[in-house]
């Protein structure tokens, strides 16, 4: 609970070095105390030697973890880390046009004033949009920004600590936090960062339009997944029950139910399931009102993919159908895309992507009756290959592969 408090100063102290500093080299020192303990008192707990050697051994593989021990070390012993204030730089043209940098600033430098300054070093193109990512790396950890490093090595801890109350029949403790609701004596089974940690890290970036410099939002909402409410608002479309498997096999049964609510409500948001394996891990509404908008929520997604460690993704949404040109078609590319289309069609998209390369859509045609009424066509597979909006997750999940998470 100190460790998951302390996690919490160091993103809080983010923009204050001194302070940052100190957080940090409190929350690793911390860390390394509560192994320390279970090591003193392991005589007194259920199968220590089996559950900790395991930890000890698959942690002593992953870099951040060896980086972690060696940095409380190294603080204690010898010097503070080695800090290096930066920002990421992002700019995105369109789905597959990308670049990005990096610069060393002044911590307080503000984040406008940092645009200016690349602006005028650099030169970015006058159009797309331009995300700023504060980062702060520690020379022995290059890979890795710290923040998400210490979050990462919090979630090996709490994944420790939960096995060895279970192998200690310990359901339940009833110690009281004192920092924030978060901070309790929860050692949930997370497949990656906790929520509260996600929406930590995503407040130290920003986003802003390349043509006027206007700041832009991508509106997500996490939903809860309670499976109480969903069976009930799925037998109030006479759905009562969720489709079961992994991201590409939900497909079908999903699209039945997108249909329903279509038909229904007479519009459909858009959703993002993340899945690993067959369990459903989060529920992410999205929301945008341009291109440039829809680009960074995807980034966004891109980025909860990661902190959860999902391996599949399923989205469900509105979307524009267009015929393909006999020149598009020999050139296979898209020269208009649908939604400029004089004779576009409304559509209703359901597709699936798995890190392992898998993927599936169903699409299906969307009519509005002269009374009103909307009508919903027999769904079709789709084979068009990759769609744009799954080019961000494809390249985290690569990402991901080199960092070996």
């Amino acid at each position: 609970m100190d460790c998951h408090a302390q996690w919490h100063a160091v993103q809080e102290s983010y923009f204050d070095p001194d302070s940052f500093r100190l957080a940090l080299n409190s929350f690793l020192q911390t860390h390394r105390s509560v192994t320390s303990l279970l090591l003193k008192h392991k005589a007194n707990l259920s199968g220590f030697q089996e559950w900790f050697t395991t930890y000890s051994d698959t942690t002593a593989k992953l870099q951040v973890m060896s980086w972690a021990k060696k940095s409380r070390n190294r603080i204690v012993h010898e010097s503070d880390l080695d800090l290096n204030s930066s920002c990421h730089v992002t700019w995105i043209g369109d789905w597959y046009t990308r670049s990005e940098t990096q610069g060393t600033f002044p911590p307080r430098m503000s984040v406008r004033e940092i645009i200016a300054a690349i602006q005028a070093s650099r030169g970015l193109p006058p159009f797309g949009t331009i995300t700023i990512a504060r980062r702060w790396i520690d020379k022995e950890l290059e890979s890795w920004e710290l923040l998400d490093a210490a979050a990462a090595v919090y979630m090996h801890l709490n994944e420790l600590l939960r096995i060895g109350h279970q192998a200690s029949n310990v359901e339940t403790c009833n110690l009281e936090g004192a920092y924030a609701e978060c901070v309790s004596d929860a050692l949930p089974l997370a497949s990656g960062h906790l929520p509260c940690m996600y929406v930590a890290q995503s407040e130290l970036t920003s986003h802003f339009s390349a043509p006027d410099g206007g700041v832009l939002s991508d509106f997500s909402e996490e939903f809860e997944i309670d499976e109480a409410k969903a069976k009930e608002a799925f037998e109030s479309y006479q759905r009562p029950e969720f489709p079961g498997g992994d991201a590409i096999a939900r497909v079908p049964g999903m699209m039945k139910v997108a249909r329903q609510v279509m038909e229904k409500d007479g519009n459909h948001g858009t959703f993002a399931f993340l899945f690993a394996g067959e369990s459903l891990l989060k529920i992410q509404a999205m929301e945008f009102d341009s291109q440039r908008t829809k680009r960074l929520a995807f980034e966004g997604l891109a980025r909860l993919v990661e902190s959860s460690r999902a391996d599949g993704l399923l989205v469900i949404g509105e979307m524009w159908m267009g015929v393909q040109t006999e020149l598009e078609k020999k050139l296979n590319t898209v020269l208009i895309p649908a939604r400029d289309q004089v004779d576009k069609k409304e559509g209703l998209s359901v597709y699936a992507v798995t890190r392992d390369g898998r993927q599936t859509k169903q699409v299906c045609v969307v009519e509005r009756g002269t009374d009103g009424e909307t009508i919903c066509g027999d769904p079709m597979e789709s084979d068009g290959g990759i769609m744009n909006t799954m080019i961000p997750i494809f390249r985290r999940w690569k990402e991901m592969e080199l960092r070996d998470l």
